[in-house]
């Protein structure tokens, strides 16, 4: 990615992605009249995210001494005052297009529209400007900036999940009845594991905080701890081991130290959240909800469905498990996931009401011919071993996969006589999509 390094965000939680179009940039009709350019440009305030770019352009135009374009170079960064400049604009390329706004058509355009105002080649401008204008995060670009980032995908099992979100939704309910005002500090090392969502701030199960002393963190979930041994061989000198807090494991009925297995995986995978604390994104969105309110707005807008940020990508994997099989709360567990598999989900009851009794079919029920007599059943005649090779053989010129009574019906021949002609040809798909089909042999496959 090109644009630059940032802090680590504080943690970032993996979320199902789904693929958004870019924004189309809505038709903006002016309303300023016959005011200046320069005057109007000089009463917007900057877009946000875009102190890079402006502390590049300061550089810039202090030396071409052009300082007084500095507000309508930023202005140019809003898309909608980009569109009227494009339409208003006589230049061949790039074309202006409503459904073709990515972030690279919007550099091309600020590029020629900012060359039009300085009277100047794109040749001409500074590096640093191009840097700047290719980290610059406009309203339909994905958020790149924390690409570079790690993180770790940890796999928990379903026990464990269910006991934080437990123990989040208790927290939350405490918060809305003002029960609890924040996190006590606490001390200790290793790294602090704390809920990441809260509930919907109805009646929770409030024993996920029981048992939790006036000083101790009531966030704190469990902490993450690295084992380092310098003697040991390279794949097993680092052991990750995670430790629930004592209450949450008691209270819950859960093991309390666990170890974290790491799982190799070549596949690369990314980390997309849709939490955009301390993001030019953030920021942008807090603008616009703030011209809302200030035109008289009952809301600020929402957040699109599909406006995710790239948080990095994953660089280890673990699979988080008990530390003992014979620890006394995981035999619990155990036995109870037992018995609520074992359960049975249907019962017999007895019918109550009326019942409709349909009778069973009878010989004077049935369908009968009019002549009175019996259907025969056909009898198949044998033709040569070779003839039935070739009609098989067409039969699989014109499709790949037959039924065994699919080739019944077009060959007209004993199923025992086609079945033992049918195995020297074509073989039974057992598994798989295409189970209880014949598929002819490799070997008469045409290359």
């Amino acid at each position: 990615a090109d644009s630059p390094r940032h802090p680590p965000p504080p943690r970032a939680v993996p979320v199902p992605v789904r693929c958004g179009a870019y924004l189309t940039m809505p038709a903006v009709k002016r309303e300023y009249g016959d005011v200046k350019p320069e005057m109007q440009d000089a009463s917007e305030p900057p877009p946000p995210g875009a102190d890079q770019i402006r502390a590049q352009l300061v550089d810039f135009l202090r030396t071409r001494d052009q300082s007084g374009h500095l507000h309508r170079l930023l202005a140019l960064l809003n898309p909608s005052r980009l569109r009227e400049g494009a339409i208003a604009g006589s230049y061949p390329k790039p074309t202006w297009s409503d459904d073709n706004t990515t972030p690279s058509q919007l550099r091309a355009h600020w590029r020629v529209q900012a060359c039009t105002v300085l009277v100047c080649k794109e040749e001409d401008l500074s590096e640093g400007i191009l840097v700047a204008l290719r980290s610059f995060l406009w309203p339909s670009a994905l958020d790149t900036q924390r690409g570079d980032h790690l993180a770790w995908l940890v796999k928990v099992p379903t026990f464990v999940t269910k006991t934080w979100k437990a123990s989040a939704e208790a927290l939350a309910h405490s918060e809305s009845l003002g029960l609890y005002d924040g996190a006590d500090e606490g001390g200790g090392d290793g790294e602090d594991v704390k809920p990441s969502g809260s509930g919907n701030g109805g009646a929770g199960d409030d024993k996920a905080l029981v048992g939790v002393g006036p000083g101790e963190d009531k966030e704190l979930l469990g902490k993450m701890r690295i084992s380092v041994d310098p003697f040991a061989p390279p794949e097993k000198r680092q052991r990750h081991f995670l430790t629930l807090t004592q209450h949450l494991a008691d209270a819950n009925r859960i093991p309390h130290e666990y170890d974290m297995q790491a799982t190799p995986d070549d596949q690369p995978i990314h980390v997309f959240s849709d939490v955009r604390e301390d993001t030019a994104a953030a920021q942008a969105a807090a603008a616009v909800r703030a011209a809302r309110a200030a035109a008289g707005g009952s809301r600020g807008p929402e957040m699109p469905a599909d406006d995710f940020i790239l948080e990095g990508r994953v660089s280890e994997k673990f699979d988080v498990r008990p530390s003992s099989v014979s620890d006394e709360m995981y035999r619990e567990v155990s036995k109870q996931r037992l018995q609520d598999a074992t359960k049975k989900t249907r019962v017999v009851q007895a019918a109550t009401g009326p019942q409709r009794v349909v009778p069973l079919p009878k010989a004077r029920n049935m369908l009968q011919r009019l002549d009175g007599k019996k259907d025969e059943p056909v009898r198949r005649e044998r033709m040569e071993r070779g003839a039935l090779e070739d009609r098989l053989m067409a039969l699989y010129e014109h499709r790949n996969l037959w039924s065994f009574k699919q080739l019944v019906a077009e060959t007209r021949q004993p199923a025992e006589f086609l079945k033992e002609v049918l195995g020297g040809l074509a073989v039974l798909n057992r598994r798989g999509p295409n189970a209880g089909q014949y598929s002819l042999m490799d070997m008469y496959k045409k290359k």
